[in-house]
């Protein structure tokens, strides 16, 4: 009875530790997150993902509108002397909070040589956005 009870304290502790360790490695995948009103001019950076927030800084956003369609132009800098791979996405909303064509935004492929500096930009493939989010998460072949 007492080599049961070790055998399941064992396995437990197993199964705990695994459960930690899946935590842990969910827990950095989201990454940076750059929301632009364009209606208010208000522009927020959040960073779920510390290893890339250490690798890219966003250094600028400035948007307009060209044809009646809002612009976004999102200024990414590499503080690494190594390659960064990430991929990138640009949602756009309306006045409500809804996402316009989500399914139209795949992400895209971004290759950061060392300390290099690159602008993205997104055009709302609609009259009726009014903010944006850029989504970027790190590819698995970052280096």
């Amino acid at each position: 009875m007492h080599t049961m009870k070790t055998v399941k304290h064992i396995a437990l502790s197993a199964a705990f530790a695994a459960g930690l360790i899946g935590l842990t490695g969910c827990a950095d995948t989201a990454g940076t997150v750059v929301k632009t009103d364009h209606l208010t001019s208000a522009t927020l950076i959040h960073e779920d993902n510390t290893r890339l927030a250490r690798r890219i800084d966003v250094t600028g956003v400035t948007y307009d509108t060209v044809n009646g369609l809002q612009r976004v132009h999102i200024s990414l800098a590499s503080t690494r002397h190594g390659r960064v791979r990430v991929d990138y996405r640009i949602c756009w909303f309306d006045a409500n909070g809804m996402e316009i064509d989500g399914d139209t935004k795949p992400y895209r492929s971004l290759i950061l040589e060392g300390r290099d500096a690159v602008t993205v930009t997104g055009v709302a493939n609609s009259a009726a956005a009014v903010s944006s989010k850029l989504r970027i998460r790190e590819t698995s072949q970052s280096e």
